[in-house]
């Protein structure tokens, strides 16, 4: 019988050797992603992000955003939705949301947005509480 000639262990250790140097040739590179400075930073780059400009975003006050349009209050359920917050439950109570609308003026006009899930009761009471408030331009 005859041996097979294979690789042997001379010739992986050869391809293993040339296989890390394409890998450091690459990183050297830049081309992996890494940079050449093998992702230690460059103090010249730190500056340049510390001295970037933050944008500030004002949001409109209450009373800026009923003057415009007037506001939305959802009636979902038992709950009012205004300005993402659901309030008539334990965290959030009715009253909170109408002392929340006291910084309104009393001609803000409010636009009731009745889901089908309202119950009567809620509905009833929002707009009666309202009324007690002094707002006189509300719609359904």
């Amino acid at each position: 019988m005859e041996k097979k000639k294979g690789r042997g262990a001379g010739g992986v250790a050869i391809g293993g050797v040339a296989a890390l140097a394409v890998v450091a040739a690459l990183l050297g590179s830049g081309k992996l992603g890494f940079g050449s400075g093998l992702g230690l930073g460059n103090p010249a780059e730190a500056t340049e992000k510390e001295d970037a400009v933050v944008e500030t975003v004002e949001q409109e006050t209450p009373t800026e955003a009923a003057q415009a349009d007037g506001i939305e209050i959802r009636v979902q359920g038992r709950e009012y939705n205004y300005q993402n917050v659901s309030y008539g439950n334990a965290e959030h109570p009715l009253e909170e949301l109408l002392e929340l609308l006291e910084e309104l003026p009393k001609d803000t006009r409010i636009n009731l947005v009745v889901e089908d899930n309202a119950t009567k009761n809620a509905v009833d009471e929002l707009e009666g509480s309202l009324q007690a408030a002094g707002f006189r331009d509300i719609h359904k």
